[in-house]
């Protein structure tokens, strides 16, 4: 019997080994940035629902002579998101805590801050919203530029 050679075709172990490594090495790159894109998305989210809720609560006051619950605002249609109404959006919770006739609490804290490296606002009658990382935002805490 004879034997031909015959051209193989196809790429040998090393070559895919070394693509396997750059895409690892990519995507130890990319990943980290891709994270930090998620995050600020959800953090410009959870500014407009803040607003909105300062935006409902003059409405509501001025309607019902009082600041009123997540709960009140999205039953009365000052809150047409009902995730928002709910207490939860984009990964944060927000919280409308001490409504009365003359001033009112928010505040949005994400769900999982693993290293406190997230954002948390919070924002009351005054309609200074205010910041805080890693930590629930307060009133005393820096406002928002």
């Amino acid at each position: 019997m004879k034997h031909t050679p015959t051209s193989q075709r196809g790429f040998s172990l090393i070559e895919l080994l070394i693509v396997v490594a750059i895409i690892g090495i990519i995507a130890a790159v990319a990943i980290p940035y891709l994270q930090q894109a998620r995050q600020a998305t959800k953090s410009a989210s959870a500014i407009s629902s803040m607003r909105a809720i300062h935006s409902a609560q003059s409405s509501y006051r001025s309607a019902e002579g009082r600041y009123g619950s997540l709960l009140e605002l999205g039953n009365a249609k000052y809150i047409g998101d009902p995730s928002l109404s709910s207490g939860r959006k984009s990964d944060y919770t927000f919280i409308v805590t001490n409504e009365t006739a003359l001033s009112y609490e928010a505040n949005a804290d994400p769900l999982v801050d693993p290293q406190n490296a997230y954002q948390h606002y919070f924002i009351d009658g005054s309609g200074v919203m205010r910041i805080e990382v890693g930590a629930a935002a307060t009133v005393a805490s820096n406002p928002l530029q």
